[in-house]
Formats: C-alpha cells, sequence, structure tokens
C-alpha cells in the first residue's frame, strides 16, 4: 500500500469496502433532508420528526453480521448531518436521539457492539447544522428555508450584507 495521508485515513485503501450507513430524522419520510425543498415539508413539521424517531429494532449485532457475511471490512454511522439531529447522549443540543421517542443513546450502542466484535466503527458528522440558531440559513436549496426568529442578529447581518 502507498500512503496517500500519512495518517489514520490510510487504512481505508486498505479497507476498501464497508457499510455506510446514513441515518436520522429523514429515515421516517424517506426522502432524506430533501423532503424540505422538494416535498416542500415547513421546518416546524421536519423538526417535529424527532417525536416519530423509534427504532425499536435497532440491532447493531445484526448489522455487523449481515456486513460481515458481505465481505465488509468496517462501518462508517452518521453522527450528525445537516438537520443538526444527534445520534447521541450530547448535551450540545436538545435535538438529539436521547430526547426522541427512542430515547436511547444510538452511537453508544453501535460503538459498544463494534468494541465486542472488533469491528472497525468510523463514524461521519456533518459540521453545517441547519436546526443550530447562528446557522445562516438563507433559504438556499439546502438549506431549511430562511433563517427562523431568534436567528442570531449577527448572522443574518453577515449573509444580508
Amino acid at each position: 500500500m502507498i500512503p496517500k495521508f500519512n495518517d489514520a485515513r490510510d487504512v481505508f485503501f486498505e479497507r476498501r469496502f464497508g457499510l455506510f450507513v446514513h441515518w436520522g430524522l429523514y429515515a421516517i419520510p424517506a426522502w432524506h433532508e430533501q423532503i424540505l425543498w422538494r416535498g416542500k415539508m415547513k421546518r416546524k413539521e421536519y423538526e417535529q420528526l424527532i417525536h416519530r424517531f423509534n427504532p425499536e429494532r435497532f440491532y447493531p449485532d445484526e448489522w455487523i453480521d449481515m456486513a460481515q457475511a458481505a465481505g465488509m471490512q468496517y462501518l462508517c454511522f452518521t453522527t450528525k448531518h445537516h438537520d443538526g439531529f444527534c445520534l447521541w447522549n450530547t448535551g450540545y443540543t436538545d435535538y438529539n436521539v436521547m430526547h426522541s421517542a427512542y430515547g436511547k443513546d444510538l452511537l453508544a450502542e453501535l460503538a459498544e457492539a463494534c468494541k465486542q466484535r472488533n469491528f472497525p466503527l468510523s463514524l461521519y458528522y456533518s459540521c453545517p447544522d441547519w436546526h443550530h440558531p447562528n446557522y445562516p440559513n438563507q433559504g438556499r436549496h439546502h438549506e431549511m428555508f430562511g433563517p427562523r426568529a431568534g436567528t442570531s442578529r449577527i448572522w443574518r447581518n453577515i449573509t444580508t450584507s
């Protein structure tokens, strides 16, 4: 193997086949966050999906079994996507799985299963957070529509100048 980055990322040149689990509130309507602009779902309606998020049949060991049976060598898990919903117990925001109908730390459960099975786990974390009041939602096609009431005045001034 010829290293490309000369750091821990080089492992992916060896482990070329893995399972990427892209999961969150957007799984409920099965449209990804695109339901906001393509399906014209309102922000308030989308954010209420937190109360319906309840993966009662979440069995991380079965995910690992299936991944290994397919020859996969690692699992990459979306911990937070652009909508800002976090799949772990975080004090950063109440917009997380602990405040959902499920009420348990999905990431901790998955991480423990991977650790017990010695199955490599990598994490995907999106820095943009459309739910955060300081994110400058400008109504671009990939965002929640426009600034909401209470959005930081600093951001409004920056994005409109």
